[in-house]
């Protein structure tokens, strides 16, 4: 269920809770987004709830900005902004027709609003048992966004709050962590980790974090909202090029090659110059500077709009 890597993996599981979660800004309503565009692409019906902005101008903004049709907007999702306390009558009308995916976003906020814990285990079981297991049961995919803990040195591999959030998860929990900013008009890049996989089929196809047990890299997201090569806000989910089970995307070292060539020429390292030296579609050699970048092979500094880059030291660097 969901928005698709580029290779054709889907992040959900269909009748299984997943949760999303990282730091401000790092993309995580952007996935949710992609999964609503692909389940009203594939023709289902898609529940939106939204904890934290009862206004829906914000969303359907961005899925427009995404190229999802209107039509399909207004005849298939449904968002709802709860400013009281959901009761279980509440949620019937919103189960005809049923959805193939349910989004909760904003799960503290909707703790608080039910009067709910956040670092209670009763508390997380109270919030499933409300708003997942209604939908789960009846073979609903629910991915909920979630924040981190703020202290980077106090992180795990779950979300902000009890334990007992993640324990549950019955399908992935999945982090994101920013490399580039997202924003109007620019593009930007996060890595796409997942930190819990209950069913056991999306780690394979990731590339495993050797220094912690238990989290894979399965991808990048990359937001391009500059409209260069289409009209629209493009999100694209690309496989990691170190997987196993897939071999390196060639374009990767080009890029490389051309980077360390202009440096060496002393000619510069301008997205400009990259794309002329390394040849082939401009997009593929854009995408491939953002993959560098996010496995620490480049270094990415900005002058003004300008991108520079230049070759990191690292122990995977040839």
């Amino acid at each position: 269920v969901g928005m698709a890597r580029r290779d054709g993996l889907r992040l959900l599981y269909p009748g299984k809770e997943h949760a999303i979660f990282g730091e401000m800004e790092c993309g995580k309503t952007w996935v949710m987004l992609g999964c609503v565009v692909a389940e009203l692409d594939a023709g289902h019906s898609v529940l939106y709830v939204h904890f934290e902005e009862s206004d829906p101008a914000s969303t359907v903004e961005r899925l427009v900005a995404m190229g999802a049709h209107e039509r399909d907007i207004l005849e298939r999702l449904r968002f709802v902004g709860p400013e009281q306390r959901v009761h279980s009558g509440a949620l019937a009308p919103l189960a005809e027709p049923l959805p193939s995916l349910v989004l909760l976003d904003g799960v503290n906020e909707a703790m608080a609003l039910h009067g709910q814990a956040i670092n209670d285990p009763d508390g997380a079981a109270a919030f499933r048992r409300l708003l997942v297991k209604p939908w789960t049961r009846h073979g609903v995919a629910v991915l909920a966004a979630d924040h981190v803990v703020k202290d980077p040195e106090k992180r795990g591999r779950s979300q902000f709050g009890s334990a007992h959030k993640g324990n549950a998860v019955d399908g992935a929990t999945i982090l994101l962590e920013n490399v580039e900013p997202f924003g109007r008009g620019q593009r930007g890049a996060s890595q796409v980790f997942v930190t819990k996989d209950r069913p056991g089929h999306l780690r394979r196809h990731g590339t495993p974090v050797v220094k912690v047990p238990g989290k894979t890299l399965i991808g990048t997201l990359i937001l391009d909202d500059t409209r260069t090569w289409v009209p629209w806000t493009d999100l694209a989910f690309l496989p990691p090029p170190t997987q196993a089970d897939a071999e390196p995307d060639p374009i990767d070292n080009k890029v490389m090659a051309a980077v360390a060539g202009l440096i060496s020429d002393g000619l510069g390292t301008s997205v400009r110059k990259v794309r002329a030296k390394a040849g082939g579609k401009a997009k593929a050699v854009d995408d491939a500077l953002d993959r560098l970048v996010v496995r620490q092979l480049l270094i990415e500094k900005r002058e003004g709009q300008s991108r520079i880059f230049i070759p990191a030291i690292t122990e995977e660097s040839p």
